[in-house]
């Protein structure tokens, strides 16, 4: 999980690519790996069969710019893709703090999309999270596909984004989107470890962590001196995975990857050395501490993806939300007023859920997040509500009819929420 070293000041997340075989997660890897600077990136470790399917996992380590008065490190994994590799997929997951989703973007490969999708829930079940709990996007690669062999951005939306995550398209293989999905997993990532700063815990210069919006960290700007664009042709991924190139280590699957991706040279230049992976005997200790940790809702960030534009004149509550929430109360609304209540009720949990997270890191306790029934009652919300409110979700989740009412009341209750959660502030 993420954590923050007092002594070097540096913020290290953990960034997971997940998604279908031969979807374009190692290649949105190598496409990042060849146009990042090489002063701010380690060894591309691959983990790759003789036919050049990734068997184990893929790990690049990246250090961003300085951010203020901060270093930020991402270590950026990959999971191999096919179906009966799920307990390595398991063990990549643990202790993840953001998940890009990249997905096939071509219309066969739907189901391969689905069928990962609820991988992913599966095994972050198995570490007792869940995807609505844990900040991600979703990548829609091959983007340059013929038109007519490819599903619709907004047909990938409708399907695959349950909860308004933000969205990419991209072609992974020419490095196009990948800077920009990566920019805002980690714009995510560093919000959510905001929000779980308890107020008063940090002195100093530290306290300005948490009041700190991601404009202000200039993660966008910071992500974006990452990419030395002109370093590498349009293209020049396409045949990556069979390049020579003296960067990229080929680890055969026989080999030791935890003494492969520790060894010294791991890392482009002694003084920007990057943590290695963890030693083997400690994973199944951490898998094991991970499964027994409870959901904390203060791990949710969401920024959604535009939603449909508004009549002209229309009501809006948007102003009573966070900038960056703004877009899942207009789709919200959007729904209510084009009778989508499912999508709707959706939206809702999604603003609810965020109030939630901020209410128990204000609360400044590590119980009050696993509990969110105790934070309404902080909140001072009523209990039979949030319980309807829960039912109602629980049915538009598993796609069952949702009432014009049922719906409605859902939004009041979000509003009601927002409402309480704003009167703290003051």
């Amino acid at each position: 999980m993420a954590a923050l070293n007092p002594l070097t000041r540096e913020l290290v997340f953990k960034i997971v690519f997940y998604g279908p075989g031969l979807g374009g997660k190692t290649t949105t890897l190598q496409a990042i790996h060849e146009r990042t600077k090489p002063e701010q990136r380690g060894k591309l470790v691959s983990l790759a069969t003789p036919t050049e399917r990734t068997l184990y996992f893929d790990f690049l380590p990246v250090r961003l710019p300085r951010i203020r008065n901060l270093n930020v490190r991402l270590q950026l994994f990959t999971v191999p893709g096919q179906v009966y590799f799920s307990a390595t997929r398991k063990l990549v997951l643990t202790g993840a703090d953001g998940i890009v989703f990249v997905a096939d973007s071509q219309l066969g490969r739907m189901d391969a999309n689905q069928e990962s999708l609820e991988d992913l829930s599966g095994n972050l079940a198995e570490h007792a999270r869940s995807l609505s709990q844990i900040p991600h996007t979703f990548q829609w690669n091959k983007r340059d596909i013929e038109e007519s062999l490819l599903a619709t951005e907004g047909e990938l939306d409708r399907r695959f984004n349950l909860f308004a995550a933000p969205t990419t398209p991209s072609v992974a293989t020419r490095g196009i989107g990948v800077f920009d999905s990566l920019e805002k997993i980690t714009r995510l990532v560093v919000e959510a470890y905001k929000a779980k700063i308890p107020r008063g815990e940090l002195r100093g210069d530290d306290a300005g962590i948490a009041a700190l919006d991601p404009d202000d960290l200039g993660i966008e700007e910071a992500v974006r001196e990452l990419a030395e664009s002109d370093r590498v042709p349009p293209g020049s991924v396409r045949g990556a995975r069979t390049s020579s190139s003296s960067s990229v280590a080929r680890v055969s699957p026989s080999a030791n990857p935890v003494a492969r991706a520790a060894s010294p040279s791991a890392s482009p230049t002694s003084s920007a050395q990057l943590s290695p992976l963890p030693p083997t005997q400690n994973y199944e200790a951490t898998l094991a501490a991970a499964a027994k940790r409870a959901p904390s809702m203060t791990d949710l960030a969401v920024t959604a993806s535009p939603p449909p534009p508004a009549p002209e004149g229309s009501l809006s509550f948007s102003d009573m939300w966070p900038a960056d929430e703004r877009n899942a109360v207009r789709r919200a609304e959007s729904s209510l007023a084009s009778g989508d209540f499912i999508g709707a009720v959706l939206a809702c949990d999604v603003l609810v859920a965020r109030v939630l997270a901020s209410g128990a890191a204000l609360a400044g306790t590590l119980e009050a997040p696993r509990d969110p029934g105790m934070v309404v009652l902080l909140l001072g919300l009523e209990g039979p509500r949030y319980l309807a409110f829960r039912t109602t979700v629980r049915a538009a989740r598993n796609k069952e009819q949702v009432t014009a009412r049922a719906g409605t009341e859902c939004f009041l209750f979000a509003l009601e929420a927002r409402r309480a959660r704003n009167a703290l502030d003051r």
